[in-house]
Parts: C-alpha cells; structure tokens; sequence
C-alpha cells in the first residue's frame, strides 16, 4: 500500500496524488468524446486527471482529507459513471444543470465542476443533497486538488 507523503510533489512540481481502484484508464479518445458531451467546455486539469485515474478513492491518509471525500467517479466506466450520474441527479435537481458530479463524500454529497458560462465557471462546488443546496468549495479542479493532496 502506498503512503501518500503530505505536500509531496514531483521534481517537476506536480503533486502526488495516491488513489486505488481506478476503474479502466481512459484513452484520449474517451476523453474527447466525454468532453463533447459537455461541449468541450473540461478544464485541461481535469482531463489531465482523469486521463492518470480514472475515478478511484483517495488511500488512507493519517489526517483523512479537508473535504472528507470518500472517491472520484469514473468517465464512462463502472456501475455508476458520470454521464449516468449527471443525468440522474439533473432530472431530481435542475439546478445542477451544466455542474459535472465528479467526487462524493462519506454523507452522500456530490462535488460538481461548474461548466455554466457565467462567473462560476471552473469552479469546484459541493451539492448537499440533504438541504438541496450548492456550497462554493475551490476557484478550480487544480485548487480543489491541491487543498485535497497538500
């Protein structure tokens, strides 16, 4: 099992980031077909992700995790896909439309990528499904990213 060293980084600057369970990594190809589907509007930090892990949960960390993030969902592979998950929770809740469900905590909550052409646009947000409401969490995937494996 690998240990994730806290604000460990690659010599050329790139975090490190530990996750198990990936599900079937994605070609380039998967990557701009999902893309498409959103209108090409993915930030490059999360297809550059996506295209290293393919969902997966982050290892056990000593501190656990800021934003007490259970996993990552998958592109387009495993019992529940984005794609299926966007579209599921769009037809319970408008309100997400143009918000890609691309992580869960341990509650049940859902964090969203914002793809809405307004000022939130790449920013991270958390859905608690509880309250029905959206929670700013990070100016971007990168941030959030960063908060999470720093």
């Amino acid at each position: 099992m690998y240990t994730p060293l806290k604000g460990a980084y690659k010599p050329t600057g790139e975090l490190l980031m530990y996750l198990s369970d990936s599900e079937k990594p994605l070609t380039s190809d998967d990557i701009r077909k999902f893309n498409e589907l959103f209108n090409n509007k993915l930030p490059e930090s999360f297809k550059n992700f996506y295209l290293k892990n393919n969902g997966g949960y982050p290892l056990n960390y000593e501190d656990g995790n800021i934003f007490m993030l259970g996993g990552f969902v998958p592109i387009t592979y495993g019992k529940l896909p984005i794609e299926r998950l966007y579209y599921d929770l769009f037809e319970s809740f408008v309100e997400i439309k143009d918000m890609l469900p691309f992580a869960y905590d341990y509650g049940g909550n859902s964090f969203l990528l914002s793809l809405k052409e307004d000022d939130s646009f790449g920013e991270v947000f958390v859905f608690l499904m509880d309250e029905k409401e959206i929670v700013f969490i990070s100016d971007s995937f990168s941030e959030f990213l960063e908060e999470l494996f720093a």
